[in-house]
């Protein structure tokens, strides 16, 4: 019981040295596999970039918005942000809305945007 403990004990002590603030590999898939897990979405649907024509509109999952057209120049989606701001002191008339168009890159090259379909 005591060398198990104590395999144990050293695992973590090896683990935990890379740990707090650090970034690895492995927490941002984790990080990433919890979010989809809470919101709902199967991670193992999506369109390689290679089956993406250049122009069209897919529709997916992504940090600001689920649907993106894609950029095969620039190898990204562009996707519109819409985002209201809550002004405390006019509450609760809405607030000033921004809308914002950005770049969403490809889920298999570090980027956000997961596509699923192409819309027709």
């Amino acid at each position: 019981m005591m060398h198990e403990v104590a395999i144990i004990s050293a695992y973590h002590a090896r683990i935990g040295s890379k740990g707090g603030r650090r970034s690895s590999p492995a927490k941002t898939a984790a990080a990433r596999a919890a979010a989809n897990k809470r919101w709902g979405r199967d991670p193992a649907v999506k369109l390689p970039v290679e089956a993406l024509a250049d122009g069209r509109w897919y529709l997916g999952t992504g940090r600001n918005s689920d649907m993106g057209l894609w950029d095969a120049r620039r190898g990204c989606f562009w996707v519109v942000s819409v985002s209201d701001q809550v002004d405390p002191l006019r509450h609760p008339e809405p607030g000033k809305r921004n809308v914002r168009l950005k770049r969403e890159g490809h889920v298999d090259h570090g980027g956000s945007f997961r596509p699923r379909r192409e819309v027709h």
